[in-house]
């Protein structure tokens, strides 16, 4: 920890953990332990204007995913 109590976490820890820049951190501390949990926003629930999507939709479907 230096002296403005800033943490560094090694570049190979954060890529195992997709840990990226401006990621926040809840600080907990357990059984005398600092524990830093990543704090992961709630998934947001969107909605179309459009009820059911026709075939025409996911014409190119298989290219976008598998390449082909």
């Amino acid at each position: 920890m230096d002296e403005r109590g800033r943490v560094l976490i090694p570049l190979n820890e954060r890529e195992k953990l997709g840990l990226k820049a401006g990621t926040e951190f809840e600080l907990v501390q357990e059984d005398g332990v600092l524990v830093l949990k990543p704090i992961i926003a709630e998934p947001v629930r969107v909605e179309g204007k459009r009820r059911k999507w026709g075939k025409e939709a996911f014409l190119d479907s298989g290219e976008a995913t598998f390449g082909e």
